[in-house]
C-alpha cells in the first residue's frame, strides 16, 4: 500500500477514531473499494512549505477542520494524470453543490515541481475549469520530493526518445517524463489519514479537456476509452467523503 502502513500500523484503537465531521455510532460501513486507514499526518507534511496556483504561500495543515482529497499530479503526464484529475473533479462538482461542500478542499500537488510552474498549474486549472474546492500546488523540489516520498508515492525520471512529445502549453519538446503511481489519500478534518484509493481514475472521454487530450498518449487515450477493472470513480470519492462525513453528504 502506498501509504507508510508501518506508521498505521502503529497507530494505537484510540489513535484518532473520529474526527470533528464523524460519529462512530451513525458512521454509516466504510466502502469496500479502498483501503481505511487511522493515523495522525506526520507535522513535518502538514507544515511544509507549498505555494498554490496564484503564487500564495500555502500549507496542508492550514485546512484543518476540513476534509482534504489529495491527488499526485504532473500537467505533462500523457496518460493517467488527466483521468485522476477529471475523475476527482467530477467528484469535486457534485460535493460542492451539497451543503457539506465547504467541508471538503480537493488539492492536486505535482510531482514534477521543475516543469510544474505557476503558469502551468494555473492553465491546467483553467483547462479543467477552475472550481472553487480545487487547489493546485508546487513546492520546491527538496520539499515536494520529500512529502512524496513520506506518503509512498513511487516516481522514477525516464529519458524519451524521438519524436519527443511537445509541452501542450509551451510547444517545447519533453525530453524526460515521470513514471509514478496514482494516490488519492483522503485526510480528515482532525488531520488524520482515513482513506486510500489507488490507481487511475474512470471517466468519460469527454469529461477530459480536448487540449489535454490531444496531447495525452496512445496509451493515455486508452486508459480513457477502456479503464482498468482497478480504476475508482468519482461516485466512489463520494462515497467515501459520505463515511468520512457520517452521511452527511447527502
Amino acid at each position: 500500500m502506498a501509504l507508510l502502513l508501518t506508521a498505521v500500523a502503529a497507530a494505537t484503537a484510540g489513535c484518532g477514531a473520529a474526527s470533528g465531521h464523524e460519529d462512530a455510532a451513525a458512521t454509516p460501513a466504510a466502502p469496500g473499494f479502498g483501503t481505511v486507514l487511522d493515523a495522525p499526518v506526520p507535522q513535518t507534511i502538514l507544515d511544509a512549505p507549498l505555494v498554490d496556483q496564484n503564487g500564495h504561500h500555502v500549507t496542508l495543515g492550514q485546512w484543518r477542520g476540513k476534509i482534504i482529497v489529495l491527488s499526485d499530479v504532473m500537467t505533462l503526464c500523457q496518460e493517467t494524470c488527466p483521468l485522476v484529475t477529471a475523475s476527482m473533479l467530477a467528484a469535486a462538482r457534485q460535493v460542492d453543490r451539497t451543503r457539506v461542500g465547504k467541508d471538503v478542499e480537493f488539492v492536486s500537488l505535482t510531482i514534477d515541481p521543475q516543469r510544474d510552474d505557476l503558469r502551468h498549474l494555473r492553465a491546467y486549472r483553467h483547462q479543467f475549469g477552475a472550481l472553487a474546492n480545487w487547489t493546485a500546488l508546487r513546492g520546491s523540489p527538496t520539499v515536494v520530493n520529500s512529502l512524496w516520498s513520506r506518503l509512498g508515492v513511487w516516481r522514477h525520471q525516464i529519458r524519451l526518445h524521438p519524436p519527443y512529445p511537445t509541452d501542450w502549453l509551451t510547444g517545447r519538446p519533453l525530453t524526460t517524463d515521470i513514471a509514478h503511481t496514482d494516490e488519492l489519500v483522503f485526510i480528515n478534518g482532525a488531520q488524520h489519514y482515513r482513506y486510500e484509493m489507488e490507481g487511475p481514475g474512470s471517466v468519460k472521454p469527454q469529461r477530459i479537456p480536448q487540449r489535454i487530450f490531444h496531447f495525452m498518449d496512445g496509451l493515455g487515450h486508452r486508459n480513457a476509452q477502456a479503464p482498468d477493472s482497478g480504476a475508482w470513480t468519482p461516485a466512489q470519492v463520494t462515497k467515501a467523503l459520505d463515511w468520512m462525513l457520517g452521511g452527511g453528504s447527502q
